[in-house]
């Protein structure tokens, strides 16, 4: 790792510091990736330092302005995936997609996604069909996209749903 990148501001594992590393290698001050995305470069500065979160349409349109997944900048590699509602919920955000946003596209009431997400029920058959489109994020991981699952993603695009997602082995 370049010795720019491994100063005390740098070095930790939270989304700023990610933000931050993911700008820098880009060649980027903050006043390049606030136009780039969009946003006031007090909230590039506030988000860097981890004053503040960033929602995840934010993260998608940073992400986007620095060609990195927004799993990168979120960090949701690092979630728990042992049940089926922690499966769905990182899937969800490696989508960079809001509760609102995936209920949508499955055809379900965010609190019926919520009430997976929390294991407190069980998804249908019907609607595993659909979240199976999502949840293969989980199972090819960055690096590893095999044709079927292009294959799986293209087709659930065809059908109106979208997804959020970017394949690269190592994001910087």
């Amino acid at each position: 790792m370049p010795a720019l990148l491994q100063g005390n501001m740098l070095s930790g594992d939270t989304p700023g510091a990610r933000l931050r590393r993911a700008r820098l290698a880009k060649n980027m001050i903050i006043k390049d990736l606030a136009a780039a995305a969009g946003l006031s470069i007090a909230t590039i500065g506030n988000l860097e330092s981890n004053r503040t979160r960033a929602s995840l349409p934010h993260l998608r349109i940073l992400a986007q302005a620095l060609n990195v997944p927004v799993y990168y900048i979120g960090g949701f590699e690092n979630l728990p995936e042992k049940t089926l509602g922690q499966q769905i919920r990182k899937a969800r955000l490696f989508h960079g997609l809001t509760k609102e946003e995936l209920a949508r596209f499955i055809g379900v009431d965010p609190k019926t996604l919520r009430s997976w997400e929390q294991d407190q029920r069980k998804p249908l058959q019907r609607y595993l069909t659909a979240l199976n489109a999502y949840l293969a994020i989980l199972e090819k991981r960055p690096g590893k996209l095999t044709r079927n699952s292009i294959h799986t993603i293209s087709s659930f695009r065809r059908r109106g749903h979208f997804c959020f997602c970017q394949y690269k082995s190592d994001p910087l």
